[in-house]
């Protein structure tokens, strides 16, 4: 049997073991490369294409057609396109103001000048629902959102049989922190409950506007993936408690992303799921809400041990990611890159769900030599 991309990612996303593990590199704004690293990889690589940016805030780039086909990657990205007539602008080239009016400033010292929020339009003085109410919330149904979307999914079918997956930033989390100020955000949940709720709701309202409005320009018979996410864990611990807060707050709205996602396309679509840290107790409730696979999946976060992942959750969740950037991507020689490929894919990848891919965007510090040894290693194992 000859595997196309999209069939081998689909299969593996199905818990079926293809031909070889599926590759996903740049397939949303959390599993590419900062704009640096890239530099760095296009210069060893000989690839003259000019580098496009998939997200200025993020530091993130949108790989080269002929970077991904020579790694062999399975996905195709698809994002939304710019919001029309809205607030958002740039102050300076170091200044940016959103379409939710955050202030995002760039950083100084970081190589790959990341954007850290700097003010929004709830930071400061009491949440309330009045406040909430009041503001001029950006319109998710944008019609800018959806241009250039169907003309990128017929690019995606006319060079090949791959994955299209269509990227769908924000949360409720992530924004609502970056419109409130993450401290404020965390105590709102205790002090201003109803409030926090509710601006919640907005956000959650916002993104699956969008979300129908990016899935009808593609198609809904053409998408394949959607991914979103949102960071609900740290290094050692839970940014949120899963039985309550979570459960109570977080789970309803994604339950209704998710659901949004399934209904546009008849339970076609795949849902994968963002999560930095240790994700490990949030995993039934992702599963729950009916995610259908789990990014970046960070080894060496608190049990995220990937046998213990596999073990517990295979059956039932796909993971997506896996190679440390923490310690092997960055530090490790490229043999001990590729022997750390290797294992993760034995262990996630056996019986099928696991797609390969880097714990988050690959960083500037990480050697063109071991992204090499990573995506080569994927695309020449077979199962046994």
């Amino acid at each position: 049997m000859s595997w196309t991309h999209r069939e081998r990612i689909l299969a593996a996303l199905n818990h079926e073991e293809p031909d070889r593990v599926p590759i996903d590199f740049g397939g949303a704004e959390f599993t590419s490369i900062t704009l640096a690293g890239y530099e760095r990889l296009k210069k060893h690589m000989g690839v003259t294409a000019p580098t496009e940016v998939m997200s200025i805030i993020h530091s993130a780039a949108h790989p080269a057609e002929e970077v991904l086909h020579k790694f062999g990657v399975d996905t195709r990205n698809v994002q939304p396109g710019a919001y029309k007539d809205g607030p958002d602008h740039w102050i300076d080239d170091n200044n940016y103001i959103d379409m939710f009016q955050v202030h995002w400033q760039r950083t100084e010292k970081d190589v790959d000048q990341h954007f850290l929020h700097k003010d929004g339009p709830f930071h400061g003085g009491k949440l309330t629902i009045d406040r909430v109410e009041g503001f001029d919330w950006p319109n998710g149904a944008n019609p800018g959102f959806a241009e250039g979307v169907s003309e990128r999914v017929r690019e995606i079918k006319a060079k090949g049989e791959h994955a299209v997956c269509l990227y769908l930033p924000g949360g409720v989390v992530h924004r609502g922190y970056a419109m409130r100020g993450f401290e404020s955000y965390l105590k709102d949940l205790y002090k201003a409950p109803e409030a926090l709720q509710r601006m919640m709701d907005k956000l959650c309202d916002f993104w699956c506007d969008t979300a129908r409005v990016m899935i009808e320009a593609a198609g809904p018979e053409n998408v394949d993936i959607i991914y979103f996410g949102e960071d609900l864990g740290t290094q050692d611990s839970c940014m949120f408690d899963p039985e309550t807060i979570y459960k109570d707050y977080l789970k309803p709205r994604h339950r209704r992303m998710v659901q949004t996602v399934k209904d546009m396309t008849n339970d076609q679509a795949k849902v994968c799921f963002h999560c930095c840290g240790s994700a490990y107790q949030f995993i039934p409730h992702l599963i729950d809400v009916g995610v259908d696979a789990l990014n970046p999946v960070q080894v060496t976060a608190k049990n995220m041990e990937p046998e213990r992942l596999k073990a517990e959750f295979g059956d039932r969740i796909s993971f997506w990611g896996g190679i440390n950037t923490q310690h092997t991507l960055p530090f490790g020689t490229a043999q001990e890159v590729a022997e750390e490929t290797k294992r993760i894919i034995s262990i996630l990848g056996k019986g099928g769900g696991y797609v390969l891919n880097s714990v988050h965007n690959i960083q500037a510090e990480v050697p063109p030599e071991n992204i090499i040894a990573m995506f080569e290693t994927g695309a020449n194992h077979r199962y046994q």
